[in-house]
């Protein structure tokens, strides 16, 4: 009788980090696409309907973003550097990754935060 092998757990960390990064940086993008799409760099001004969709829109993004990146960037970082992980460099790719995202949706959002006009 053949023995399954056992799934490690580290391994199915990093995987799952490297999911959540995909995720994280496709709603970044959406974000990006969201807050330059009426962006007066002359003024700099973001142009918004108060209550429109793409108000609510970069509110989600940005909290979906920062919460799926925050999640995946400690279990990357439990994940990297065990021993026993064969997919130790996956998880410190995505760990870097999820820094970098956190970090431009931050940057992004305060970026809409500052800028915002409101168009009546």
């Amino acid at each position: 009788m053949a023995r399954t092998k056992k799934t490690n757990p580290h391994e199915l960390q990093a995987k799952w980090s490297l999911l959540l990064a995909i995720a994280a940086g496709l709603s970044t993008l959406v974000l990006i696409l969201g807050v330059f799409r009426h962006f007066s760099f002359a003024d700099f001004e973001a142009k918004y309907v108060k209550n429109s969709l793409r108000f609510y829109g970069i509110i989600a993004t940005t909290l979906f973003s920062l919460g799926a990146s925050g999640i995946g960037f400690f279990v990357a970082l439990n994940s990297a550097g065990q021993k026993r992980n064969p997919l130790s460099g996956l998880a410190w790719k995505t760990f870097f990754m999820h820094a970098l995202i956190i970090t431009v949706t931050l940057c992004i959002f305060l970026v809409f935060f500052f800028a915002k006009e409101e168009v009546v």
